[in-house]
């Protein structure tokens, strides 16, 4: 797979996660608690990745040490992160949980350098930064108000973005030397068993039989769309591009969000969000390109 089709599905991802907010706002709290919600996703990604893994790639586990790493990846990725940021959100403001997640490409940058050893360019810093602007000029930056929210809150989301930035960087590896397919269904599947236990109260809390349809629709958007495709096409891509790349396109995610705001609530398109996304365009494009190297000469 070429560089440019990683891209691409980074995009693609990015813009499951800008209309997960809003879509999975229809289904919850009303019809279904956060970690009900959360049960779901990770139970329905799991049978997914299981079911594709099965009929296609039919690959082992080598190292019966890469399982550990395998673990570790589900508690940072697909449990105690979610767990959190669900909490968290319930506990602050949505503008201020926002804020702290596109800190998420930050922390990515450091700890690729720390532990991966990934090159860290002056172009990579200014595009990360040129794009944090971005993000925060989309979020709204005279709505940050941390003063009012819940400092407990605030940090829940904060330690969910330094975990999930964690998962990026376990999970590289692994995706060099297994296939996307394999990494994934061992991630959902060893995460079933936590988030079982943290949930299990709030599952059989839930009225399912009064779930009308549509609303049983947005929660198969959540499951198959966010947390089965998403994963799937940010695995896809760290197998050619690297972590703190890949963490870039979380700056993408207010700009879907936006722009679904503005069809489905009828908003205006405002001059400082044109300049938000053009911000974060160009930081993508800073991020992506390469030195060329010198040729030597005889």
């Amino acid at each position: 797979m070429s560089k440019v089709q990683a891209h691409l599905f980074l995009v693609a991802a990015s813009m499951i996660y800008g209309c997960n907010f809003v879509i999975s706002k229809l289904a919850m709290p009303q019809y279904i608690t956060p970690y009900a919600f959360i049960f779901l996703r990770i139970i329905g990604a799991a049978v997914l990745f299981t079911l594709l893994h099965t009929f296609t790639v039919k690959e082992k586990i080598e190292d019966k040490k890469d399982y550990k790493r395998l673990f570790l990846a589900a508690v940072f990725g697909a449990c105690v992160n979610q767990l959190l940021f669900f909490e968290g959100l319930a506990q602050t403001s949505p503008i201020n949980a926002s804020v702290i997640v596109v800190t998420s490409p930050v922390i990515v940058l450091t700890l690729s350098f720390i532990f991966l050893k990934e090159k860290v360019t002056p172009l990579k810093i200014i595009g990360i930064s040129i794009g944090f602007i971005g993000a925060i000029l989309m979020i709204g930056l005279n709505g940050i108000a941390f003063h009012s929210g819940s400092v407990k809150g605030d940090i829940m989301v904060l330690v969910n973005a330094i975990l999930y930035s964690v998962y990026l960087v376990i999970s590289k590896p692994l995706l060099a030397k297994y296939h996307p397919f394999t990494v994934m269904k061992w991630i959902f599947i060893l995460a079933v068993p936590m988030v079982t236990a943290a949930t299990w109260q709030d599952v059989i809390a839930v009225d399912w039989k009064a779930i009308p349809l549509p609303i049983w629709g947005a929660i198969a958007y959540v499951v198959i769309c966010t947390s089965f495709l998403a994963y799937l096409f940010y695995a896809i891509a760290m197998r050619v591009l690297n972590a703190s790349t890949a963490s870039f396109y979380i700056y993408f995610q207010p700009v879907v969000a936006t722009i679904v705001a503005i069809i489905v609530f009828d908003e205006s398109l405002k001059t400082v969000q044109v300049m938000a996304a053009a911000l974060i365009f160009t930081g993508v494009y800073l991020v992506s390109i390469k030195k060329k190297q010198k040729k030597s000469t005889n």
